[in-house]
This record gives structure tokens, C-alpha cells and sequence, in this order.
């Protein structure tokens, strides 16, 4: 039987395989959470230009590394993850945030407060797509205001260097049913589902052009900075695997469309 999204991290040795693995120093996911944040710096800087004090959530909060970030350049952070041993690890990296295990997805589940930027990463790529929709809304009802943001993220872009790789893995998980590797999500796709959540997105970001081949070719220091050019290019960062998209409530027209 597949396991769900959530049950694949109920696991302790899976989620210290997350940390120490996935993110590995000098690891392209590493590379790539580098330019995350820089990306995320300039999200909040821009944020606070209409919000002095910023309360954060971090929905999906896994070992915590988007959460120790924020809490370097936010007034609060709260981690939402429904797996206990991923909350094990968060808490031993976050100095002040405050970690919460808890199912926000399910129905009836109360709202825990209101935020004025709420993140979530590595997450709509591999849950299951029915609850897709219901993780949006449940984000979108936690929203302060009409210029509070939520900043999600597709860490598996089809239209980048994924779809060389389409056809490989469409045809393994052929009568496998869903699994947790080598899924692919387009924009438009994910997009699509923002009006029934009451959102619009106002700007996209993206990194990873290149594919973690790169550091078998140069060095860890150049690539970086070969991606991080490819992140600043309105032509090419929408080919990047990592696309991180800016949305608020449908009702705010405070900032005009955009995507570079």
C-alpha cells in the first residue's frame, strides 16, 4: 500500500535521512536553499516596507530549516509539521520559534492564529493533489490582511530540465500508483487552484536551471553563482526546477501583477 505524504516522514530514520541526506553540505538541494534565501530576504524586505513587525508561519515545517531562517529576519515564527520526528529535529535547530505538531489539513481543525507572511516549501509537489486545494485554503484563512503574504514553492517545475526525464519515470510508476519520487508539477497546474482558494499570485522566482549534474562539472562555488544568474533572468528562471510563487488574498489589488 503507498504510503501518504505525511505517513513517509512518521518515521525518525527518514526524517534525520532528510536532513543529513537531502541537504548534505555542498548538496545541489543545499545550493539551492542558499538562493532560496536570499530570495526569501528580499520577499520579507519588500513586505516590511507596509509591515514593521512581521508574524510568520511556517506551514510543513519538516526538520526546520526554512523556520531557522525566518526567525533571523522576522518579529515571531511559528513551525506547523504533522510529523513528530521531524519536530524533534526542528526544535534542536530553532532558537525562539515556536514548533507545532498538528494536522492543520484536517477538517474541523481550529485556526491557531493569523500571520502576515506564511511559508511553504517542499510540500504541493509530492502530497496527494486532493489535498492540494485543501492546504491553500487552510493557509489562505490564515492570513491577516489583504497585504499579508503566502510564498509556497514547486520544487519539481515540469517545463525545466525534469522533462528530459518524463518519460523515464512516467513509464516506472506505470501500475506502481502514486509514489514519492520523480513527480513533476507545471505552474499552470498549481496555479489553476489559487481562485478556489480566494488567492492570486503577483510574482514568480524560480532557481535550479542547470540540475545537480553541475557540480560534477565545476565547483560548488560556481555553480552557485552560475545559478544565481539564472535566478535574476526573467527569460530563463521560469525553466528553473524550483519555482516559488508570491500570493495574497484575491480581494487585494495593493501590487500589480509580475513574474521575472
Amino acid at each position: 500500500m503507498n504510503q501518504s505524504y505525511s505517513q513517509h516522514f512518521r518515521n525518525d530514520a527518514e526524517a534525520r535521512r532528510y536532513e543529513t541526506g537531502e541537504y548534505a553540505p555542498f548538496s545541489y538541494a543545499s545550493l539551492l536553499y542558499e538562493i532560496e534565501c536570499q530570495q526569501l530576504q528580499e520577499v520579507i524586505a519588500a513586505l516590511r516596507q507596509s509591515k514593521p513587525t512581521l508574524q510568520c508561519l511556517d506551514f510543513a515545517s519538516g526538520t526546520g530549516r526554512i523556520t531557522a531562517f525566518l526567525e533571523n529576519h522576522v518579529d515571531a515564527v511559528t513551525g506547523i509539521e504533522i510529523s513528530e520526528q521531524m519536530c524533534t529535529v526542528a526544535r534542536t535547530k530553532v532558537r525562539q520559534a515556536r514548533i507545532l505538531c498538528a494536522d492543520i489539513l484536517a477538517p474541523g481543525a481550529a485556526v491557531e492564529g493569523k500571520y502576515d507572511l506564511i511559508t511553504a516549501f517542499r510540500f504541493f509537489l509530492n502530497v496527494e493533489p486532493a489535498l492540494r486545494l485543501v492546504a491553500l485554503r487552510a493557509l489562505a484563512g490564515r492570513l491577516r490582511d489583504s497585504d499579508s503574504l503566502l510564498v509556497f514553492n514547486n520544487h519539481g517545475n515540469l517545463w525545466s530540465h525534469k522533462l528530459l526525464l518524463w518519460p523515464y519515470h512516467a513509464l516506472r510508476r506505470l501500475g506502481k500508483g502514486r509514489v514519492l519520487a520523480g513527480n513533476y508539477l507545471s505552474s499552470r497546474r498549481m496555479l489553476a487552484l489559487l481562485p478556489q482558494a480566494g488567492l492570486q499570485i503577483f510574482r514568480t522566482m524560480g532557481c535550479g536551471f542547470y540540475s545537480p549534474k553541475i557540480l560534477k562539472l565545476v565547483s560548488y562555488e560556481r555553480a552557485l553563482r552560475m545559478e544565481r544568474r539564472i535566478a535574476a533572468s526573467r527569460g530563463l528562471s521560469p525553466r528553473c526546477v524550483n519555482q516559488m510563487y508570491l500570493t495574497k488574498l484575491a480581494a487585494s489589488a495593493a501590487l500589480p501583477a509580475r513574474r521575472d
